[in-house]
């Protein structure tokens, strides 16, 4: 049992692990923000295993294992199919068709293997059948808890981290003010000389906006249903846009009307903003 605790406490870490990776300080990874979006949908998906595990779980203290605690396996095995079919889904929504596939085949691999592992159920010691009960029960619930409890804190601190890191480029941008007289017209280039320096940010874009101009990056936001925009200006006229559409199209007053964020919030930190976007 001391070895299963141990399992399950790893199986948490690592979900947790790839939940947060996004917001960790390094170099940008693509695929790091899909990946923690699979690991949050798990976080919610996997509560379907926990009545299944908890029943499971008080059936295999029974002296002989009976009918119903096959029952509750095969349970296991249905809500198993479920997650692991939402689980595809959310692959192919975020990074495409293969990642989904291969999520959907490796499902489909757990899932008969675990199929296999509940047709010895009848024969197995009341403490090895009670394992794959603790499984269901206990990591679902762990992972669902320190998400909801380290996820805000993760965002917040990669943002903050992102918006330290551009300092070295707002200073260029001004020095090219002070020399020059206005700001560049553009810093669109091949290689990136000022990194956000958080796996899940790739980039700052820069635009000039009237007399000033806006420096923005782009980071995974609490909510799965929510694109982040953080956003620089040095007179406090922070804008993000949904649409390249709308800025081709629109007159200035309908675009002002029709940016497409649905909340803009203040940071601690000077002329930041960040937009959300559904």
């Amino acid at each position: 049992m001391t070895v299963h605790l141990l399992c399950i406490a790893a199986a948490t870490a690592l979900i947790v692990l790839v939940t947060l990776l996004p917001f960790m300080p390094g170099s940008y990874d693509p695929f790091s923000a899909p990946l923690s979006a699979m690991a949050r949908v798990f976080g919610f998906a996997g509560l379907l295993f926990v009545p299944v595990g908890a029943l499971w779980t008080a059936s295999a203290y029974w002296r002989r294992f009976s009918d119903r605690e096959y029952a509750f396996a095969i349970a296991a095995l249905i809500v198993r199919a479920i997650v692991s079919g939402i689980l595809s889904m959310a692959a192919f929504a975020l990074v495409g068709l293969l990642l989904g596939v291969v999520t959907l085949a490796f499902a489909a691999y757990t899932v008969s293997s675990l199929r296999r592992r509940i047709a010895t159920i009848r024969t197995a010691r009341p403490a090895r059948g009670r394992a794959p009960a603790l499984y269901l029960l206990i990591v679902p619930v762990a992972v669902f808890l320190v998400q909801q409890s380290l996820l805000p804190r993760a965002v917040e601190f990669s943002r903050d981290r992102a918006i330290r890191n551009a300092a070295p480029l707002i200073a260029d941008i001004e020095r090219h003010r002070a020399a020059r007289g206005t700001y560049p017209a553009s810093v669109l280039s091949v290689w990136k000389d000022y990194s956000p320096a958080v796996i899940g940010i790739e980039k700052y874009h820069y635009e000039r906006s009237g007399e000033a101009y806006n420096l923005l990056f782009e980071q995974p936001a609490a909510d799965l249903a929510t694109r982040e925009f953080v956003v620089y200006n040095p007179r406090d006229e922070q804008v993000a846009t949904s649409h390249a559409m709308d800025l081709l199209q629109y007159s200035p007053e309908r675009l002002e009307r029709a940016r497409g964020y649905f909340a803009v919030h203040q940071t601690p930190h000077a002329h930041w903003k960040y937009f959300w976007f559904d």
